[in-house]
């Protein structure tokens, strides 16, 4: 679910600084083979956006009955250290896709010209008298 995106043409993996910096960007460049890349979000970025949300509202309302505090500044403190915390591991839902005419055009196929490639045996031993041991030496 959370990790770093990978270049689909040559399998760079991106550190974490250039994977956030790809969040502000529609397509990025790979660093290793050049290529662009189109920046996407995974489906468990917003999956785990509501999931922080839900976790929040709960947290804040529980902590706000149940004390006895005037103030709401505790319930301030807790919301912005999960957008925190949340905005820290969005870099990781993030993925790289292909680009339509970014790809490498596929090999041709050479022609086997030499399929029938005669190879020289510089191993071949030979026998002095092919007749002995045999019928005919008797």
């Amino acid at each position: 679910m959370l990790k770093l995106p990978m270049c689909p043409y040559c399998g760079y993996k991106f550190d974490y600084s250039r994977s956030s910096k790809a969040l502000h960007e529609k397509n990025v460049k790979c660093k290793k083979c050049g290529k662009l890349m189109k920046v996407s979000y995974r489906l468990s970025a917003a999956k785990m956006a509501v999931l922080f949300f839900v976790f929040l509202i709960v947290l804040n309302t529980v902590y706000l009955f149940h004390t006895k505090n005037q103030t709401i500044i505790p319930n301030i403190v807790i919301t912005v250290v999960f957008i925190a915390v949340y905005l820290v591991l969005v870099p990781l839902t993030i993925k790289f896709g292909v680009i339509p005419g970014q790809e490498d055009p596929p090999e041709k196929l050479k022609k086997n010209r030499h399929r029938h490639k005669k190879t020289k045996n510089k191993d071949i031993e030979f026998n002095e008298n092919p007749i002995e041991n045999t019928t005919f030496d008797q």
